[in-house]
């Protein structure tokens, strides 16, 4: 089984319905590893080392998060800043993410038809920018629309799309 590191980002993990599901789900699988940088650094103090040893030991590297003005957290941009540095994942020689797969992962509370295949491209472009600079494998992007709490319908729904997305993650990571 590959060890698995899922790096959740949600700033209010508690009242996430998609996130909360998909990250507590795959950190029940054997060999997996979820970080909640929101409740590991609140003030945004990355430990560059702690995070750069969690990558090391992972053979795929799920981002999970929500969509945030068709972009991430503010505390997932921090952590790539951080802890993607020169002589760790890039540069002279130095590639320690070599052949580590990534896949992304994120929700939006918005319906499919406002995230058109060129406006997801978009959106996952600095991941696959960031595989490709590190000589990492960019796999895919496994997202999910409509998960939002606007009733309690939406709701209902909402679980179910969620359950659907782990789904899909777990083929991707159980291949």
């Amino acid at each position: 089984m590959k060890n698995v590191l899922v790096i959740l980002a949600h700033p209010e993990i508690e009242k996430s319905i998609g996130n909360k599901a998909i990250s507590e789900a795959i950190d029940q699988l054997e060999h997996s590893e979820v970080r909640n940088l929101n409740l590991l650094y609140p003030d945004f103090n990355i430990d560059v080392e702690a995070e750069q040893e969690a990558l090391k030991k992972a053979d795929v590297i799920i981002f999970q998060y929500p969509l945030f003005w068709y972009n991430v957290p503010a505390i997932l941009k921090e952590w790539k800043d951080k802890v993607f540095t020169y002589g760790f994942a890039f540069g002279k020689d130095k590639y320690q993410l070599e052949g580590k797969e990534i896949i992304v992962s994120f929700t939006t509370g918005s319906s499919v038809k406002d995230y058109p295949r060129d406006v997801v491209e978009k959106i996952i472009f600095p991941f696959k920018g960031l595989a490709d600079f590190c000589k990492m494998n960019y796999n895919t992007e496994v997202i999910s629309h409509e998960i939002n709490n606007y009733s309690d319908e939406a709701i209902e729904k909402s679980k179910s799309f969620a359950d659907l997305h782990t789904q899909k993650i777990i083929e991707l990571i159980t291949k």
